[in-house]
């Protein structure tokens, strides 16, 4: 693991900050030549970039300290729970979105791919810090260590945040190959929902999250709520646009 790259003086570069850094210039990059295809400025997809990051931060950054209280500090280099920033990022998205006057349902479907692109390298900084996010024991081939990490341990354990990170390439393949099909305001994004959240749904059973109720995670709640919020915002985009 290598929680820390290098450090500088007072400076000191983390993994997780330089891939969370890296997750955000990719999905802005796809937002932009999305914005271009669809008839829109794209250089105001790196203005609705710093809403994202700037709400998105914060909401993580919140939603962890609600979890886990102020245990290693609201400015600490690890420490992101995803959902508080999903929450966080869209309030950042909906206010530059209103101020531009972008149409949200357009700009949900744009925003797809670079969500599932930003997240896959996310999850390498995750990884590389070895920040915890890794999962329970296994005897898998594939298992490993984080004895370096920033929540170290030595047992060998499933790297979640690999498994993750394949998982949402795909996803992004997928959504970008589909962007055309799926044009209707919100179709995308709500295929997006479904795809994002049966990844976490499923790779939250090994993972050390404790079950809160019916035997799932707090994440796999989420989860379900992201999956049937998507799977309505498609049906119903289609079935609007069988009646026209």
């Amino acid at each position: 693991m290598i929680p820390d790259l290098f450090t500088i003086g007072p400076f000191t570069l983390h993994s997780f900050g330089l891939m969370l850094a890296l997750g955000f210039v990719a999905a802005g990059y796809f937002l932009s030549r999305a914005m271009v295809h669809e008839g829109f400025d794209g250089s105001q997809a790196w203005e609705i970039l710093i809403g994202a990051a700037v709400g998105g931060v914060v909401g993580a950054k919140v939603d962890y300290v609600i979890q886990n209280g102020s245990d290693g500090g609201f400015f600490g280099g690890s420490g992101l729970v995803w959902y508080g920033g999903l929450i966080g990022g869209a309030i950042g998205v909906i206010a530059v979105a209103a101020w531009r006057k972008i149409p949200i349902g357009r700009l949900a479907n744009m925003s797809a791919p670079g969500l599932a692109i930003g997240y896959a390298i996310g999850r390498i900084g995750c990884q590389l810090s070895g920040d915890g996010d890794y999962g329970r024991a296994t005897s898998l081939p594939w298992g490993m260590s984080y004895p370096d990490g920033e929540v170290p341990t030595t047992e060998i354990v499933h790297p979640t945040p690999v498994y993750e990170t394949a998982a949402m390439l795909v996803v992004f393949f997928v959504l970008w190959r589909l962007r055309d099909r799926l044009n209707r305001p919100w179709q995308l994004f709500g295929l997006w929902a479904i795809l994002a959240g049966a990844e976490r749904f499923l790779v939250e059973f090994v993972r050390r999250n404790a079950d809160v109720a019916l035997g799932l995670t707090p994440a796999q709640l989420w989860s379900v709520g992201m999956m049937v919020v998507g799977a309505v915002l498609m049906v119903a985009r289609t079935e609007t646009a069988r009646a026209r």
